[in-house]
């Protein structure tokens, strides 16, 4: 079950950052997601950057996907490694941006996704050690 739920994580990355790509032509969600993270008085939203944000989001999700994929297929601790270290750079400083900047929703959503990552790697953790 773990090693299904964690098969998702790069294909939900990948619908999410296109979907964050498309609100660059569609006014209205630009305008729902300004209205969601936007909340302080400095912060200029940028249609734009918010929209380009979408295809790194997207790819990152690819390159996930594919050290999920690697790591069930050998079971080896440099893969299961290099998906730790992926979230242990994204974490940080993305959160560190979000609270710079007053993001507070999204410091949230960082911290429900890291859980579940790690509750999903600590999972799969055990067949690591064995290799």
């Amino acid at each position: 079950m773990f090693e299904r739920l964690l098969r998702l994580v790069g294909p939900l990355h990948v619908i999410g950052g296109l979907l964050v790509f498309a609100t660059g032509f569609v006014p209205e969600t630009q305008e729902l997601l300004a209205s969601l993270f936007a909340k302080t008085d400095d912060f200029v939203w940028s249609p734009f950057f918010a929209a380009v944000l979408g295809p790194t989001v997207a790819s990152w999700g690819v390159l996930f996907s594919a050290v999920v994929r690697q790591y069930l297929n050998t079971r080896s601790r440099p893969a299961w490694r290099t998906l730790l270290i992926s979230i242990m750079i994204w974490v940080p400083l993305d959160t560190l941006l979000c609270v710079q900047f007053g993001l507070w929703g999204g410091a949230i959503l960082n911290g429900v996704v890291v859980l579940v990552l790690a509750v999903l790697l600590y999972a799969v953790r055990p067949s690591a050690a064995k290799r």
